[in-house]
């Protein structure tokens, strides 16, 4: 083989190795998975779960007839409840609660009604009979009067000392009848007053046997209104149930929602309800209903916090109000809430896993002309999956979701301040 043809050969070579490696290099690069920065809109949310609600229901609550301190009872278990979602009709029982203590009190009070009715007779017969007796000593009286009237009118005929006599007998005589009568008006108000608090008291069991009569009427609860029957939630959030107990502190058995004006109960960690507002708009799904989405706004917010089971801090009580009402929606659906407390339109940003940092600065790799620049940027508000850029990127720039390898890195030297 001459010298010049293995010149030629080996510049072919060269030339293939080459062409290989650019062409390797440009596949390398070419291979990286990149996102091209467009101008969105930007939503910082807080999610959580919810239930479905009228914002306005009628309460089934522990009965009046039920709070009457005479009753002696302060509180009632449940003893069975109607099935929840029932669609029920005004008057229809949908609740029982335990009638033990009422028919125990009964048959107590009756005793009670017995031994005071005696005691109450008692009186007024003991009342007629002494006050008899003392009228009748009083008209002995009378006529002792009435003899020492006429000895005080023979006297006169005598003398002197003996019609003194006859007048100082005459004289006791008047005030000991002054004194029956007024012996008679005392014991006569006292034994009166006796009387009296027999028959009140006779009139407080007969009152009480009343109320308990009523009470045992009353433990059977029927629906107030027709409406489709929810259970209530007790203090630490759970709905309530057979063998729970109400009291008039905690009244509320179940409810009756009005779906025309239908909101999202949700609760909000301590941590994040300092950042949400009343007017605050939301976006609400319905696990339920697939594929619709219903707007709303925050109505409510309480003012104090508490502990459910399920959370690890206190949470708030939150009302978020549907814009509309729509039949399909039901009371106690599952609602998937997104509240959003930060709004921005045509803002520049990127998917989280575009971003790094190093020794405190946020950087992109950006992708120009063939090759791979480590770029600063300057980062803004961010959510659950994108981060507004605030200064450092154009639009159609490209930028990669993963780092490449370290010697295909070239250092960015552009003023991220210009962008």
């Amino acid at each position: 083989m001459s010298l010049k043809r293995k010149s030629i050969i080996g510049i072919l070579v060269a030339a293939v190795i080459i062409i290989a490696i650019a062409i390797i290099g440009k596949s390398t690069l070419t291979g990286f998975k990149t996102y091209t920065i467009r101008k969105t809109k930007f939503e910082s949310i807080i999610t959580a779960k919810g239930e479905i609600q009228g914002k306005n229901a009628i309460l089934i609550s522990f009965p009046d007839e039920l709070k009457h301190r005479d009753l002696r009872i302060h509180e009632f278990q449940i003893k069975d409840i109607i099935q929840e979602g029932s669609i029920v009709k005004k008057g229809d029982w949908v609740a029982s609660l335990d009638k033990d203590n009422i028919t125990q009190q009964i048959q107590y009070n009756n005793d009670d009604l017995e031994r005071r009715l005696a005691d109450f007779n008692d009186a007024k017969i003991d009342t007629a009979i002494e006050l008899t007796n003392l009228r009748e000593e009083m008209k002995e009286f009378k006529y002792e009067l009435e003899y020492r009237e006429l000895e005080l009118e023979q006297a006169k005929y005598e003398s002197p000392a003996y019609q003194r006599k006859v007048k100082v007998s005459f004289n006791k005589t008047v005030r000991q009848i002054e004194k029956k009568k007024r012996d008679y008006e005392l014991r006569r108000l006292y034994l009166a007053a006796r009387t009296k608090r027999r028959q009140d008291w006779y009139n407080y069991s007969l009152q009480r046997d009343s109320l308990l009569k009523k009470a045992l009427i009353a433990a059977d609860i029927v629906a107030p209104n027709d409406g489709i029957m929810m259970y209530a939630r007790t203090r630490n959030g759970r709905k309530i149930r057979v063998g729970d107990h109400v009291n008039q502190w905690n009244p509320t058995i179940a409810t009756l929602p009005d779906m025309t004006t239908p909101v999202s109960e949700t609760f909000i960690e301590e941590i994040q309800i300092t950042k949400i507002n009343i007017g605050d708009s939301a976006t609400i799904t319905i696990d339920a209903l697939p594929g619709k989405i219903y707007n709303g706004v925050i109505s409510k917010i309480a003012n104090i916090g508490q502990e459910i089971a399920g959370f690890e801090s206190n949470v708030f009580h939150v009302l978020i109000q549907l814009n509309g009402s729509d039949p399909e929606l039901k009371p106690a659906m599952t609602s998937n809430n997104n509240i959003i407390i930060h709004s921005l339109q045509d803002v520049i940003t990127i998917p989280r896993e575009c971003l790094f940092a190093e020794n405190g600065n946020n950087f992109v790799y950006l992708k120009k002309a063939g090759e791979i620049y480590k770029h600063p940027v300057i980062s803004g508000m961010e959510n659950e999956t994108v981060v507004v850029i605030e200064s450092g990127l154009s639009m159609q720039d490209k930028i990669l979701f993963s780092p490449p390898e370290k010697e295909k890195v070239i250092e960015s030297t552009e003023n991220i301040a210009s962008k």
